[in-house]
Order: structure tokens, then C-alpha cells, then sequence
């Protein structure tokens, strides 16, 4: 059929035969519907917060099946459908905390700016990721408890993804924005801080996570600054202040 007899018969058409019509060639409700594989995709994210929340309060070895389960108001052959084991849910919690460190990294280490104002970026996103994509994920501190076969491909992943944050570092060094240093010490100092906020944050607590992601980073990478001056503390952005202040 030509390109014109086709405009003619859409112009023709009733309007309700066109959104019948473009309603058939997007797919039921539209597409407005999570695919199945989406469905499943969504449910394991679930099943891996609940997880974590749980490996939080009573440790990766105090946690069962029937915990997770009973989290998320299911049978525990239900998570099976999704997930085969315990260790595959912990390694899927490491997974998820590398892929978002992976995001903000690559979102930001190409970015204008100065290097250090860049790692600023990245570690916020991070920050605010880890206090709330996962709940608050103290299970970082239970990679003694991965099978060997995870806890190497998270080394693996860790070793690549440390290696890019000291080229960073170096990279501020030469523009003059990070004071001349040891990447390596430097790297394992930012993320020993970091890493360890899950340990005592707490979401009905006195910090809204925003306020403790810009006033941490701030602080973190104020003690890598080449000069005092480029710091931040004196931005509006980072004036100290609780969240009952706040509100």
C-alpha cells in the first residue's frame, strides 16, 4: 500500500479507530504494563532489599530464608523462584552497591570541572545510593561470608573500580585541585569513611540522608584540597544544620 493511500485511510478513520488502531501496535494497556521480565526484575530487587535489611539487623549467618520471606509477606518457595540460595542474595547485595558506585563514576569522571570537584559529585550520589537504595546496607561488612568463586569477582570489581577513583585522585593532583598525596591511601581513606555510614546512620534519626551526604563529602575531601579555599564549607549548600532545623 502506497505511503498516500495510507495517509488517505488514516485520514479518514473515526478517532476512536486510530487510538484503537495505534493502541494495537504499542501492545496491551499501551506498554503501560511491566513486562514479565521486567515483573521478575522488580521482584528480585525486592527480595535483595529485603535481604539486606535483614542481614542488617541480625548478620548474614543469623538471617534465614524464612526471615526474607516473612519480610516480604511470601512463602519462602516463592523467593526460590527468583533466587536459588542465601549467598547468591548477599552477592547480589555486592552487586548492587559496585553497580551504583560504577554509575556515579562513570556519570561523573569525564564531566567538566576539576577533578576534585568531580569525585565530590561521585561520592554524594554514592553516598545518598548506599543510605537508601539498600537500606542502609551494614551487610558491606559480611564479604568474609561470599563464596570463594563471589568474593573473587567482587575483588576483581572492587580492584578495577579503585584503580579509576586513584587515577582521579592523580588527575586532581596534576590540575592543582588535590594536594599532592598517596592515591592508593588516599582512595582506601575516602571509602573507609564511607563505607562505614551505613554502621550508624539511621533514617529517623537527627540527619536527613542529603544533609550527611553533603556535609561528610564535604569534610572527606576537604582533607585532600590542594588549598582550604577550595572548600565548601562555606556554601549554602553545606551550612550545619539538623533536620529538625531544617523543617
Amino acid at each position: 500500500m502506497s505511503e498516500a493511500t495510507n495517509s488517505h485511510r488514516l485520514l479518514s478513520d473515526s478517532p476512536e479507530r486510530v487510538i484503537e488502531q495505534a493502541s494495537k501496535a504499542a501492545g496491551p494497556w499501551g506498554n503501560a504494563l511491566p513486562t514479565a521480565q521486567e515483573s521478575m526484575e522488580l521482584k528480585r530487587k525486592s527480595i535483595i532489599r529485603a535481604a539486606a535489611q535483614c542481614f542488617n539487623r541480625s548478620g548474614f549467618h543469623g538471617t534465614s530464608m524464612d526471615d526474607i520471606a516473612a519480610r516480604l509477606g511470601v512463602t519462602k518457595p516463592a523467593l526460590y523462584r527468583y533466587v536459588k540460595n542465601k549467598h547468591e542474595v548477599l552477592f547480589a547485595c555486592f552487586t548492587m552497591v559496585m553497580d551504583m558506585s560504577f554509575s556515579h563514576l562513570e556519570r561523573w569522571e569525564s564531566a567538566q570541572g576539576t577533578a576534585l570537584g568531580r569525585l565530590r559529585s561521585i561520592l554524594r550520589g554514592y553516598l545518598l545510593d548506599l543510605m537508601g537504595a539498600l537500606g542502609h546496607p551494614v551487610v558491606l561488612l559480611e564479604e568474609g561470608s561470599l563464596l570463594p568463586e563471589q568474593l573473587r569477582e567482587l575483588i576483581k570489581r572492587r580492584d578495577e573500580l579503585e584503580a579509576r577513583y586513584r587515577r582521579l585522585v592523580e588527575e586532581g593532583v596534576r590540575d592543582g585541585s588535590v594536594a599532592p598525596c598517596n592515591a592508593k591511601l588516599a582512595v582506601f581513606a575516602v571509602f573507609g569513611a564511607i563505607n562505614w555510614v551505613p554502621k550508624w546512620y539511621r533514617e529517623d534519626g537527627e540527619w536527613s540522608a542529603e544533609y550527611v551526604a553533603d556535609n561528610l563529602v564535604e569534610q572527606i575531601t576537604r582533607g585532600l584540597a590542594a588549598s582550604p579555599r577550595d572548600s565548601r564549607a562555606d556554601d549554602a549548600a553545606f551550612v550545619p544544620g539538623t533536620r529538625a532545623s531544617r523543617d
